[in-house]
Protein backbone atom coordinates (compact mmCIF):
# COMPACT_ATOMS: atom_id res chain seq x y z
CA UNK A 1 0.00 0.00 0.00
CA UNK A 2 3.29 2.34 -0.04
CA UNK A 3 1.99 5.51 -2.45
CA UNK A 4 -1.25 4.76 -1.68
CA UNK A 5 -3.57 7.85 -1.29
CA UNK A 6 -4.83 7.85 2.77
CA UNK A 7 -8.60 7.28 1.62
CA UNK A 8 -8.00 4.25 -0.80
CA UNK A 9 -5.58 3.18 2.17
CA UNK A 10 -8.67 3.39 4.54
CA UNK A 11 -10.66 1.87 1.94
CA UNK A 12 -8.99 -0.77 1.15
CA UNK A 13 -8.46 -1.73 5.03
CA UNK A 14 -12.02 -1.59 5.45
CA UNK A 15 -12.86 -4.18 2.22
CA UNK A 16 -9.66 -6.32 3.93
CA UNK A 17 -11.67 -6.45 6.80
CA UNK A 18 -14.91 -7.07 5.43
CA UNK A 19 -13.20 -10.10 4.12
CA UNK A 20 -12.07 -11.05 7.43
CA UNK A 21 -15.41 -11.10 8.95
CA UNK A 22 -16.89 -13.01 6.23
CA UNK A 23 -13.87 -15.74 5.96
CA UNK A 24 -14.40 -15.74 9.85
CA UNK A 25 -18.24 -16.91 10.11
CA UNK A 26 -17.30 -19.53 7.12
CA UNK A 27 -14.81 -21.08 8.95
CA UNK A 28 -16.94 -20.91 12.57
CA UNK A 29 -19.96 -22.64 10.28
CA UNK A 30 -17.85 -25.16 9.66
CA UNK A 31 -16.39 -25.95 13.22
CA UNK A 32 -18.01 -24.34 15.89
CA UNK A 33 -22.03 -23.96 14.27
CA UNK A 34 -23.47 -23.20 17.44
CA UNK A 35 -21.34 -20.18 17.89
CA UNK A 36 -21.73 -19.21 14.27
CA UNK A 37 -25.45 -19.70 14.73
CA UNK A 38 -25.29 -17.55 17.65
CA UNK A 39 -23.26 -14.70 15.80
CA UNK A 40 -26.11 -14.09 13.80
CA UNK A 41 -28.50 -14.09 16.36
CA UNK A 42 -30.27 -18.00 15.47
CA UNK A 43 -30.94 -20.93 17.55
CA UNK A 44 -28.67 -24.03 15.66
CA UNK A 45 -30.86 -26.18 14.10
CA UNK A 46 -30.94 -30.01 13.84
CA UNK A 47 -31.58 -33.06 12.05
CA UNK A 48 -32.05 -32.39 8.25
CA UNK A 49 -32.84 -28.49 9.66
CA UNK A 50 -29.19 -28.28 10.58
CA UNK A 51 -28.09 -29.48 7.11
CA UNK A 52 -29.65 -26.55 5.31
CA UNK A 53 -29.07 -24.46 8.22
CA UNK A 54 -24.88 -25.16 7.14
CA UNK A 55 -25.59 -23.53 3.72
CA UNK A 56 -24.93 -20.07 5.45
CA UNK A 57 -21.55 -21.48 5.89
CA UNK A 58 -21.44 -21.17 1.78
CA UNK A 59 -22.53 -18.03 1.96
CA UNK A 60 -19.94 -16.19 4.33
CA UNK A 61 -17.29 -18.32 2.24
CA UNK A 62 -18.52 -17.46 -1.17
CA UNK A 63 -18.47 -13.76 0.05
CA UNK A 64 -14.86 -14.32 1.88
CA UNK A 65 -13.61 -15.51 -1.75
CA UNK A 66 -15.44 -12.37 -3.92
CA UNK A 67 -13.93 -9.58 -2.14
CA UNK A 68 -10.33 -11.24 -1.93
CA UNK A 69 -10.81 -11.73 -5.50
CA UNK A 70 -11.85 -8.32 -5.80
CA UNK A 71 -9.08 -7.00 -3.56
CA UNK A 72 -6.64 -9.29 -5.46
CA UNK A 73 -7.48 -8.59 -9.29
CA UNK A 74 -9.10 -5.01 -8.74
CA UNK A 75 -12.02 -6.31 -10.87
CA UNK A 76 -15.24 -4.09 -10.16
CA UNK A 77 -16.96 -6.88 -10.78
CA UNK A 78 -15.84 -8.95 -8.04
CA UNK A 79 -16.85 -6.08 -5.55
CA UNK A 80 -20.33 -6.14 -6.79
CA UNK A 81 -20.28 -9.69 -6.69
CA UNK A 82 -19.76 -9.47 -2.78
CA UNK A 83 -22.06 -6.52 -2.22
CA UNK A 84 -25.21 -8.03 -3.67
CA UNK A 85 -25.87 -10.89 -1.59
CA UNK A 86 -24.59 -8.38 1.36
CA UNK A 87 -27.11 -6.20 0.29
CA UNK A 88 -29.41 -9.06 -0.34
CA UNK A 89 -29.47 -10.55 3.07
CA UNK A 90 -30.28 -6.86 4.36
CA UNK A 91 -33.43 -6.77 2.54
CA UNK A 92 -34.21 -10.03 3.32
CA UNK A 93 -34.26 -9.43 7.08
CA UNK A 94 -35.88 -6.60 6.32
CA UNK A 95 -38.67 -8.14 4.92
CA UNK A 96 -38.97 -10.89 7.36
CA UNK A 97 -39.73 -7.83 9.92
CA UNK A 98 -41.91 -6.31 7.27
CA UNK A 99 -43.98 -8.79 6.28
CA UNK A 100 -43.10 -12.27 8.96
CA UNK A 101 -43.51 -10.58 11.95
CA UNK A 102 -39.48 -11.34 12.48
CA UNK A 103 -37.81 -8.59 14.79
CA UNK A 104 -36.03 -6.18 13.23
CA UNK A 105 -32.50 -6.62 14.01
CA UNK A 106 -31.21 -3.00 13.03
CA UNK A 107 -27.82 -3.63 14.00
CA UNK A 108 -27.74 -6.73 11.80
CA UNK A 109 -29.61 -5.00 8.90
CA UNK A 110 -27.03 -1.52 9.24
CA UNK A 111 -23.53 -3.64 9.20
CA UNK A 112 -25.04 -5.69 6.30
CA UNK A 113 -25.91 -2.33 4.49
CA UNK A 114 -22.72 -0.19 5.45
CA UNK A 115 -20.57 -3.62 4.15
CA UNK A 116 -22.78 -2.90 0.87
CA UNK A 117 -21.75 0.39 0.53
CA UNK A 118 -18.19 0.18 1.22
CA UNK A 119 -18.27 -2.71 -1.34
CA UNK A 120 -19.78 -0.73 -4.28
CA UNK A 121 -17.66 2.41 -2.94
CA UNK A 122 -14.92 -0.27 -3.73
CA UNK A 123 -15.66 -0.45 -6.94
CA UNK A 124 -15.90 2.59 -7.80
CA UNK A 125 -12.91 4.03 -6.28
CA UNK A 126 -10.34 0.73 -6.13
CA UNK A 127 -11.98 -1.12 -9.15
CA UNK A 128 -10.86 -1.61 -12.45
CA UNK A 129 -12.45 -2.46 -15.82
CA UNK A 130 -16.04 -3.25 -16.73
CA UNK A 131 -19.04 -1.41 -13.89
CA UNK A 132 -17.07 1.95 -14.58
CA UNK A 133 -21.27 3.53 -13.89
CA UNK A 134 -22.05 1.54 -11.49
Amino acid sequence: MSGMKPGRAVLTGLVGLIALLMATNAVLWLLVPARAAEVLAMPLLTGPALSSQMDIGAFFMAGALFVTLALVTRERTWFLAAALPVLGAAAYRTTAFALHGAPFLADKVGIEIAMGVILIIAARVLGRGRGAGV
